[in-house]
């Protein structure tokens, strides 16, 4: 199998791991959307953070250093393992004893309760690890697409019992620690490697991933941090069902880029990284990945903002009807999330963690200024993070270009075609209510079906080159 032809089948897996992921999360959310209230997602959408903090520490960058490695032994992924799990047991023990403290910022009570026990998904999560770093170096995608998926269907059907069943918040905390234990299980399960026995001199393996991790690490820790500040900010000083209406307005508009992100960059950076000594075909391969990233996200987050009053119409009901101006206006910025995240994934590659870090600094950053400068309303907040996310990839796109030799200009030349077919798209569905008058239901399906042909003929009829890529692929030709 050509590398053309691996990646095409490893980026299949990983799209339809993420977008099955989400699929099923978005059925989920409906449902749960209608059982349960928003002060009910309101105290789960607190504890996020915390979350999100914990597992990026517990990864310790050796997601990107080990799969980054030309070759790494069953004693150096063991260490990694141990290692992983003594830290998640460290900040599970500092978590448990500040809940309270926790709860007490926030004005929520339960949530001393709630953390405690929905923050054991940090140690379970911790056991996956290497499994993920393995199968990642190996683009055995599809073992990790049956993993996560299992995961998710298994924790869905616990999640709409316990939702229905009135449980409240404990449904949604039902749901992340079941499906994190179960795709646990079943990467172990479907992978071969087992931990071997080690000497402490295999320790030293921890300095070296250390010392290209480090600032990936404080990078990612500062930009969770920026990336919750909103709810840290909004936490104490709105309702607990204010906040329940941002967070899941956050969460509907992170579905398409982290799909995008997560499906694209996953098998991007592995690709790229065996690509190192191969510099002018690595240089195919990062315009083509950069255009298709352009194809897909624009359609998306663009086709979702001219949806977006029918979609919470007819999928999450009238009674989140407040949320629609946090929606569209997340979607705007959230267009920048899938491109700042793959000029990461290149520094990375290129094996320059500093630029990771400076430019991320720069956007969190930015962040907090416009915070600081625009913070009377939830509404002025979220024009700020539009603001600081484009003037980052701006600066992401010019230090790329340095670092690469993938010139500014080119970058847009890939960029303008595929905005302005989708801007063409989302100014059509977006009026189509205004001039076809029928079911909220059937008009969400005229809109998503006219956008999607919209696009997808334009696309066809200009021959752009991701088009041609796709045939070429379909046909297997080199």
């Amino acid at each position: 199998m050509t590398l053309k032809q691996e990646t095409t089948r490893s980026f299949i897996w990983n799209f339809l791991d993420k977008v099955g992921y989400q699929v099923i999360a978005l059925i989920v959310g409906i449902f749960t959307l209608r059982l349960l209230t928003p002060t009910d997602f309101g105290y789960t959408g607190a504890l996020a953070v915390f979350t999100m903090l914990s597992n990026i520490l517990i990864e310790s960058g050796f997601t990107a250093a080990l799969v980054r490695r030309p070759v790494n032994n069953d004693r150096e992924y063991t260490v990694a393992l141990l290692f992983n799990i003594m830290l998640s047991l460290l900040l599970y023990s500092i978590l448990y004893f500040t809940a309270g403290t926790i709860a007490e910022y926030f004005n929520m009570p339960p949530l001393t309760t709630l953390a405690r026990i929905l923050f054991l998904a940090i140690i379970i999560n911790s056991f996956t690890i290497v499994q993920n770093v393995i199968l990642t170096k190996e683009l055995q995608f599809k073992k990790m697409t049956i993993a996560n998926l299992s995961g998710m269907v298994v924790s869905a059907v616990i999640t709409l019992w316990m939702a229905a069943r009135e449980y409240h918040y404990w449904a949604l905390a039902a749901q992340q620690i079941s499906q994190v234990l179960v795709k646990t299980l079943l990467l172990w399960i479907l992978s071969s490697w087992r931990p071997v026995a080690i000497s402490w001199n295999d320790f030293s393996i921890i300095r070296e991933i250390l010392s290209f991790s480090a600032l990936l690490i404080l990078s990612s820790t500062i930009t969770t941090i920026v990336k919750y500040i909103y709810t840290i900010y909004i936490g104490p000083r709105y309702s607990t069902e204010e906040v329940g209406y941002y967070s899941q307005a956050y969460k509907y508009h992170q579905i398409p880029h982290m799909v995008i992100s997560s499906s694209i960059g996953g098998v991007a950076y592995s690709v790229l990284s065996k690509l190192n000594n191969q510099p002018q075909r690595q240089m195919v391969y990062i315009h083509r990945i950069m255009k298709m990233t352009a194809f897909i996200t624009l359609p998306v987050m663009l086709g979702f903002y001219g949806v977006s009053e029918n979609f919470v119409h007819v999928i999450i009901t009238d009674k989140w009807m407040p949320l629609l101006p946090y929606l569209r206006l997340l979607l705007i910025g959230g267009i920048s999330m899938p491109f700042i995240s793959m000029y990461l994934q290149i520094f990375n590659v290129f094996g320059k963690p500093k630029f990771n870090f400076i430019t991320e600094f720069l956007r969190n950053l930015l962040i907090i200024l416009f915070l600081i400068l625009l913070n009377d309303t939830i509404t002025d907040i979220l024009y700020g993070y539009i603001a600081s996310s484009y003037i980052a990839m701006i600066v992401m796109a010019i230090i790329i270009s340095r670092v690469t030799g993938y010139s500014f200009i080119d970058q847009i030349r890939h960029f303008v075609p595929y905005l302005l077919l989708a801007v063409i798209m989302c100014l059509t569905v977006f009026y189509i209510p205004s001039y076809i008058h029928c079911n909220a239901g059937i008009q969400l399906i005229i809109q998503i079906v006219t956008g999607g042909v919209i696009y997808l003929g334009l696309a066809l009829l200009l021959r752009l080159e991701v088009m041609t890529n796709i045939k070429e692929t379909l046909h297997n030709k080199e």
